[in-house]
């Protein structure tokens, strides 16, 4: 079985071009024009805006989880 990590949570606004990063859980950050946001720091990865004005280059990770 697998699980994923998010290892940095972060999107670029494809209308400013500004890369935000949210670090930890409720750390809700919009971009500087305000038309996207990003939320959940490495526990969730949520988006807020349209889904054509940003640009996903979260790093994440699959991790083997040993049966047990």
């Amino acid at each position: 079985m697998e699980r994923t990590i998010i290892v940095r949570n972060v999107i670029r606004c494809n209308l400013c071009g500004d890369e935000i990063e949210s670090k930890s859980v409720h750390d809700f950050k919009y971009c500087k024009c305000g038309k996207v946001a990003v939320d959940g720091g490495h526990y969730y990865l949520r988006r807020v805006g349209n889904l054509d004005d940003f640009t996903d280059i979260s790093e994440v990770k699959k991790e083997d989880i040993p049966d047990s």
